[in-house]
């Protein structure tokens, strides 16, 4: 299964498994990009080959096509799902046109008083300058729906100061939806570089044992059809920080 990506898929990236009609989902670690920005090979994107942006694929040496059907900021980590047939890339790409399919991440974030569970509802509207992108939340019509649920998972303690760790299901896939949503709501998510709690994130820096985003895709499952028969499709790895202790 691995074999077509042998030597070109990054060093801290693998295959978490796939299926008989060429999907694949795939671990991307973070500060990884999902694709390069440009179609040249780009040492720091998931796979080293060039890309094709209109065709959203990765191109092999051999001519053959990795469509890329979901993206992930390259600041987090987790799974992403892609294949090697145009015909299952649209019908998985109508899957998450449709909102059909269902996501599962994890972050550690700030501490705050909130329902143990609830849905996060928001209009966000994308701002750009130059080639900075900042996500903001908009008013009326202005920008799109983005809707989560969550769940707290635990409360925890790491020297004196409290964090959360949520479960967060996107029902939407809006960009920087999570990250702003939760930043929104005063529950910025551990070293988040542009919406975060910039001094939190330096006192946290020396008792977390990285300094990442601790956002992670952690489960992702769907069905679709070929030719009128359904398949289904699932995938699963585990959180990168649940081993973090409470104090």
């Amino acid at each position: 299964m691995s074999d077509a990506f042998s030597g070109t898929l990054h060093p801290k990236a693998q295959v978490v498994r796939g299926d008989g009609n060429g999907v694949r989902a795939l671990y991307k670690p973070c500060d990884v990009l999902s694709m390069p920005n440009g179609n040249r090979i780009n040492p720091k994107s998931l796979l080293r080959l060039p890309y094709d942006s209109k065709e959203r694929c990765y191109i092999f040496p051999d001519g053959r096509k990795f469509f890329l059907l979901n993206r992930l900021d390259a600041p987090t980590s987790g799974l992403l799902i892609g294949c090697f047939d145009e015909n299952v890339a649209h019908s998985v790409r109508q899957c998450f046109f449709a909102q059909e399919v269902r996501k599962t991440y994890y972050a550690l974030t700030a501490y705050g008083k909130i329902p143990r569970e609830g849905t996060f509802r928001d209009v966000l509207e994308e701002r750009h300058k130059g080639n900075y992108l900042r996500v903001v939340r908009g008013r009326g019509e202005i920008g799109e729906i983005a809707v989560t649920r969550y769940s707290v998972e635990k409360e925890l303690n790491l020297g004196e100061i409290p964090l959360l760790k949520l479960c967060l299901q996107p029902l939407t896939g809006r960009t920087h939806q999570l990250r702003v949503q939760c930043a929104w709501r005063k529950l910025p998510i551990i070293g988040d570089k542009i919406y975060g709690d910039f001094a939190l994130n330096g006192k946290l820096w020396t008792v977390l044992p990285e300094k990442r985003l601790y956002l992670q895709s952690c489960a992702i499952e769907f069905s679709y059809k070929i030719q009128g028969k359904k398949y289904f499709f699932a995938a699963q790895i585990p959180c990168e920080f649940s081993n973090i202790s409470p104090g």
